[in-house]
């Protein structure tokens, strides 16, 4: 018997306390020896309360989303009882590449599971090196914090994360024109 990654499927929002009360099921049942792993793939993500602190230079926390919502990765060996524990577990809504009718899941292959692995590295990383999504996207309305146009309102039409600037949609002499501004003397109005 060999250990094999499966992919489960949860209610959404419930990944951690799956993987909880399964951690537990595992321990009191004495099914170790059947489980090698359970985990979530997750990224960094910052609501954009916790961008706008980010971008104003405050201190920001950090939070860690799924990747893949509604689901978790457990490494088991795949027996009636290791199944059996698994699908009766709260918030559990099944196993992927199982039809049901007491069929056994498929696991996934290790090349898709790699590239699961890679594709939350890569995430991780990119977040790291700075590459994070603004509070200020296309179709945000700011208003101008300094300059000839404080006070101004108007919506991003465009942005560049890197340089920490947009173009906001600038009213003047009745027409709408792109002006841009460094996201310090931008503020998001609501």
């Amino acid at each position: 018997m060999d250990f094999k990654w499966y992919m489960v499927s949860t209610v959404s929002g419930k990944e951690d306390n799956v993987i909880e009360a399964l951690r537990n099921k595992i321990s009191s049942q004495k099914m170790d020896d059947f489980f090698k792993d359970i985990r979530i793939f997750k990224m960094p993500h910052l609501s954009n309360k916790e961008l706008e602190k980010k971008t104003k230079g405050e201190e920001f926390k950090v939070t860690y989303v799924n990747i893949y919502k509604g689901y978790i990765f457990i490494n088991m060996i795949m027996t009636d009882e290791s199944w059996y524990l698994v699908r009766n577990t709260q918030y559990v809504t099944g196993l992927i590449g199982s039809s049901g009718k007491g069929a056994k899941p498929t696991p996934i292959s290790k090349r898709t599971f790699d590239k699961m692995v890679e594709k939350e590295r890569f995430l991780i990383e990119k977040f790291e090196a700075g590459d994070i999504e603004t509070a200020f996207k296309e179709g945000t309305i700011v208003r101008i914090k300094s300059g000839i146009y404080k006070d101004e309102i108007g919506e991003i039409i465009k942005n560049n994360d890197r340089e920490e600037k947009a173009f906001v949609n600038i009213e003047q002499f009745g027409r709408k024109v792109p002006t841009e501004f460094s996201y310090s003397d931008l503020e998001i109005c609501g």
